[in-house]
């Protein structure tokens, strides 16, 4: 009963589907409808021929000339100036990466300085130690601790100190006493109190001893070892401050570096050469519209707790930024001047001289209706509208001649003569259409050829093939040798185009000249490598097209040396080829794989590999049953 109830109802659901889908077909193809729109077709087509010569040329102008081109430069001036923009914050970006990595250094060498200090046994052994006299310091001092800071110093690290409350020890070189007084004195020491930890870099202005002046120190209490505790003990390595100058007046060509401390102190700023030039000051605020405008950077020094809330503070010198603009913005109105006058006037010149011999040839015509056989004395020149003009007055002197002839002669005896040559008129005047059409499709021809030039005249060949061939042939299988043969009359048109830039092979198994494939599956992808994958590269440009036999089938394959594609836009592009939705270029990708869907349902395999930098490989592999065309008869009896 199952099988019954299946051969009572699946096929009237097919036919009847097939049914209503002819009827909906038929029901679509409603004769009113395309009348409509023939008419509408035919009445603007009429409302058009209406217009003036003279103000179809001007909306030519204004329409396909002129606004396109102040549309194209306005587009290209406003990309340049965000790519401008853009590029100039990315330099200050990496222009105070690079200051703040370098300061960073510096902190850090200091800080690894102070480790190795604080870690020393020996040096807390000798500082915590009460001397009897200051000879037995010195004694101490001259046989271990003169030597024993020095050896840390460097490009980067002024000096070392540390500081003790140990009365017993005599201050001088490295090593100093420090008293209850003192500890309030030192803004370094109240820095690192307010830290509230055992490390802090300070800025500070240093304002007693040999050399006052600005500071850059790293400060840590020592108190590493408990045994030795007994005097309180603080180690001070002072960077060069002119290093520091170095680092951010080399940044000074396109950007202001302000280095601020935790406390929004201006600690040191680029335009300065020294720690004379610019005392320890309160960070002052930015300026608005530099702020908003993204030219202003700040870069933290790191998270640790010693240099904490220290930042680096970059502001671009909009001076570079504005010539910049103004030159691009010169660049775009001279741009636009040169490929706006030129263009008219060429345009002018031409329109001038198609017009001109148009109307007077329209007021000629007028005349002959008026039976005034009037010749145009003009130079008519060698392009189509010239042969037109001297078609016309051969015509016309051919009908006075006639005309006069046939008043001269007696019209009882020359009857017939008449006859002969009102019939020889009215020939004349039905040829007068299509000679003109023919010349005008052979004037370009018969213009390069007059001339010599081969190249052009090649050229034309290969469009006038091309054009017939899309024109004459169906939209089905085709020989491969036929489809070649079309790709081969494109890429010599591209050839001809970039002369020595371009070149391509043809590998192609003698084989596989016969097999057939869909129409216009080659020559797009060939397209397609010339467009996307060619154009972008300045020289070396290549293009190999190969077709081979073997087990599985036919190969068709064609590779190019372009600029390719990353992995995440070929992927993208795989996408949307495999999609309904528009896409933006690589139209004839898309049509390809569709035409071998149609062709194939789903049995020819469509090939896609791209690398950035290397070129780009298309094609598709068709199974040698489809060739055979044995697949299509399985489908056609499994359907």
């Amino acid at each position: 009963m199952g099988s019954s109830h299946k051969s009572n109802r699946r096929p009237p659901d097919r036919h009847d589907g097939r049914r209503q889908w002819k009827g909906s077909l038929t029901a679509g193809a409603n004769p009113v409808d395309g009348k409509s729109a023939r008419g509408l077709q035919r009445f603007l087509f009429h409302r058009v021929n209406d217009i003036p010569l003279r103000f179809k040329f001007l909306l030519i102008y204004l329409l396909c000339v002129l606004l396109p081109i102040i549309a194209i430069n306005s587009f290209f001036y406003q990309r340049n100036s965000e790519d401008i923009q853009a590029r100039e914050v990315d330099n200050l970006r990496k222009s105070i990466d690079r200051a703040s990595g370098e300061l960073l250094g510096m902190i850090n060498e200091g800080i690894a300085l102070n480790h190795s200090i604080g870690m020393d046994n020996s040096i807390y052994e000798a500082l915590d130690r009460s001397y009897a006299s200051p000879s037995a310091y010195y004694d101490e001092y001259y046989g271990f601790l003169r030597d024993k800071l020095t050896r840390y110093m460097s490009a980067n690290i002024t000096e070392v100190r540390v500081y003790t409350d140990n009365e017993t020890i005599q201050t001088g070189a490295n090593y100093h006493v420090m008293n209850n007084r003192s500890l309030d004195s030192q803004p370094w020491l109240r820095q690192l109190a307010h830290s509230r930890g055992n490390m802090v870099v300070a800025a500070y202005d240093e304002k007693s001893g040999l050399n006052p002046g600005k500071r850059l120190s790293i400060v840590s209490k020592m108190n590493t070892y408990i045994s030795h505790s007994h005097y309180d003990k603080y180690s001070r390595v002072d960077l060069t401050v002119s290093k520091i100058y170095d680092i951010l007046n080399r940044e000074q060509d396109s950007l202001q570096l302000r280095l601020v401390d935790n406390q929004n102190r201006v600690v040191a700023a680029s335009g300065s050469s020294s720690s004379a030039d610019l005392a320890i000051i309160p960070n002052p605020p930015l300026p608005e519209h530099e702020d908003h405008a993204g030219y202003v950077v700040e870069r933290s020094l790191g998270d640790f707790n010693y240099v904490k809330g220290w930042k680096l503070v970059g502001i671009a010198d909009t001076r570079r930024i504005d010539n910049l603009l103004s030159e691009a913005h010169r660049s775009i109105i001279l741009l636009a001047i040169f490929s706006t006058v030129i263009p008219s006037i060429l345009i002018f010149v031409i329109l001038r001289s198609y017009h001109d011999r148009v109307k007077r040839l329209s007021d000629h015509m007028e005349n002959i209706r008026h039976g005034r056989f009037d010749t145009i004395n003009i130079p008519e020149g060698s392009d189509e509208i010239g042969e037109l003009i001297r078609t016309f007055n051969v015509m016309t002197m051919r009908i006075t001649t006639l005309i006069n002839d046939v008043y001269k002669l007696e019209i009882r005896q020359k009857s017939f003569e008449l006859e002969r040559v009102r019939t020889e008129l009215s020939m004349l005047q039905s040829q007068v259409n299509p000679h003109f059409l023919f010349n005008t499709l052979n004037a370009l021809l018969v213009v390069c050829t007059k001339n010599g030039y081969t190249d052009v005249t090649g050229i034309i060949k290969n469009l006038s093939l091309m054009m017939r061939q899309l024109l004459s042939r169906a939209d089905g299988l085709v020989l491969l040798e036929e489809e070649l043969q079309f790709t081969s009359m494109y890429l010599q048109i591209e050839k001809f185009r970039f002369g020595d830039l371009f070149d391509y092979t043809f590998d192609i198994d003698p084989s596989a000249k016969g097999q057939r494939i869909p129409r216009m599956s080659i020559q797009p992808l060939v397209e397609n490598a010339c467009k996307h994958g060619l154009q972008a590269r300045k020289s070396d440009r290549h293009i190999i097209i190969s077709a081979h036999m073997d087990k599985y089938g036919l190969h068709v394959r064609v590779v190019d040396n372009g600029i390719g594609m990353p992995e995440e836009r070929l992927h993208q592009l795989l996408e949307n080829m495999k999609s309904d939705e528009a896409m933006e270029g690589h139209i004839g990708i898309r049509n390809v794989y569709r035409r071998l869907e149609l062709f194939y349902e789903g049995e020819a395999d469509f090939i896609l590999h791209s690398e950035a930098g290397k070129g780009t490989e298309v094609g598709f592999r068709i199974a040698r049953a489809e060739l055979d065309g044995e697949g299509h008869f399985r489908r056609r009896e499994s359907g």
